[in-house]
């Protein structure tokens, strides 16, 4: 299902919708549609070109599958040379599902030129220091996730195969895109000993039924088939190996973090672009934009790690401005979440000196439709458990109907799916 989703930088905010390729790139930027990989690096390539003397466009590496990682600099040389200037490291896109985190480095690139001489503000900036913007760093990703059917969380990780169901075989078994629609939905049986049953106030809706009564259907997860005829459904996707779990600093092996790899920097790609960072020892502050659920996080992402005081009240100067800045958003330290170990923001406070921070773009509880919105819904501790919430559900659908025209919603229908038909049972996709 592709969404509008809102996302927004320190200083502003812009609308993106994805579409398909619409030709060639025209400066200032625009930004009513998503870029899908190529069109990104086509974007960096015309700003270099509308602005020679104040950019410059670096291939930082390749990934896995040979794609250039760029980086646009800015800087005024006529101000004196990059290296020699305080600089701002801008990155986006290190999940390969999360696009819109690419949009907002390309936003900040367009804004930094398009702005230079004629607003004060932005002037001083480029002049005073040297911004450094790498707006996709998980290149694989971001071209499989515009080329390939999905579900919103695929084609996050890097494309290392790993053989997640032990069997020998690597990445066999994926969801598959059964009715050719372009999305990756889910799928459905009639079974009166089920989990779920339909909401009476809107039939669209699944619930989960209340204990020791019967529902109405089962969910067999993703829509796909058995790929490699071993009785089981999309049990061996792409990856898995997370590029946010692949740095140096604190990494720990699979069995402590999920989705860390067999070694620190194991991703050609996540490699690249430490290196890159690490060779520019003048950056003072970097932002890797995320999403989702409106946060501004800073280290440390582990509770037995100890920060200066000093260090978190620079910090404190920043975040909490940046809360102003992007209302109903918070401020706080990453292990206030969960603990996470080999992230890119712990390496470049803890290994290169970097105040870094991790803009968690997109808050799912402001998908409403209602009249009063200073307090959007709050999401449950159970909102992870599909249909645990029919409150949140019932919400989702009127912005579905009223805003998003529609398009996050497609209705049921019957498909004849080999595995079932063996068990008499008739599929239900959506």
């Amino acid at each position: 299902m592709k969404q509008i989703l809102i996302f927004t930088l320190l200083i502003s905010f812009a609308i993106v919708a994805k579409s398909e390729s619409k030709g060639k790139i025209e400066i200032p930027l625009r930004f009513d549609r998503y870029y899908n990989y190529d069109e990104v690096n086509e974007a960096l390539k015309a700003l270099n070109k509308a602005y020679p003397e104040m950019t410059k466009l670096e291939v930082v590496g390749k990934s896995e599958e040979g794609r250039e990682i760029y980086a646009l600099t800015i800087n005024n040389s006529k101000t004196g040379e990059a290296s020699g200037k305080p600089g701002v490291y801008v990155d986006g896109n290190i999940h390969g599902n999360e696009i819109q985190a690419g949009e907002v480095c390309l936003y900040y690139a367009n804004m930094l030129l398009t702005k230079y001489g004629e607003n004060e503000k932005v002037t001083k900036a480029v002049d005073r220091n040297a911004h450094y913007i790498l707006p996709v760093v998980n290149v694989d990703g971001r071209y499989h996730f515009f080329a390939d059917a999905h579900t919103p969380s695929s084609s996050r990780s890097i494309r290392i195969p790993k053989d997640d169901d032990n069997d020998g075989l690597f990445d066999e078994d994926a969801p598959d895109d059964l009715d050719g629609d372009g999305s990756i939905t889910q799928m459905r049986i009639k079974d009166p000993n089920g989990e779920y049953k339909t909401d009476p106030d809107d039939p669209r809706i699944l619930i989960r039924v209340e204990p020791g009564k019967k529902g109405e259907y089962t969910l067999l997860g993703s829509e796909g088939i058995d790929n490699d005829n071993d009785g089981k459904l999309n049990e061996d996707a792409e990856g898995y190996l997370d590029p946010n779990r692949d740095w140096g600093n604190n990494w720990m092996p699979r069995y402590v973090q999920s989705g860390a790899g067999n070694f620190p920097f194991s991703g050609v790609g996540i490699k690249a672009v430490s290196e890159y960072i690490m060779n520019r020892p003048n950056i003072i502050v970097a932002f890797s934009f995320h999403n989702s659920g409106g946060m501004w996080l800073r280290v440390p992402s582990d509770k037995s790690i100890i920060i200066d005081p000093s260090d978190i009240a620079a910090y404190d100067v920043i975040g909490k401005n940046a809360i102003k800045i992007t209302p109903g958003y918070v401020y706080h330290a990453s292990l206030d979440l969960y603990p996470t170990y080999g992230d890119s923001d712990g390496q470049l406070f803890f290994n290169y000196g970097i105040f870094s921070f991790v803009g968690e773009l997109f808050q799912q509880e402001q998908q409403t439709y209602r009249e009063k919105t200073d307090k959007p819904a709050q999401r449950s501790e159970e909102s992870g458990r599909r249909g645990a919430n029919p409150d949140e559900a019932r919400e989702q659908m009127k912005f579905n109907d009223h805003l998003a025209q529609g398009e996050m919603y497609k209705e049921w229908l019957t498909y004849n799916h080999p595995l079932m038909a063996k068990l008499k049972l008739v599929v239900g996709l959506k």
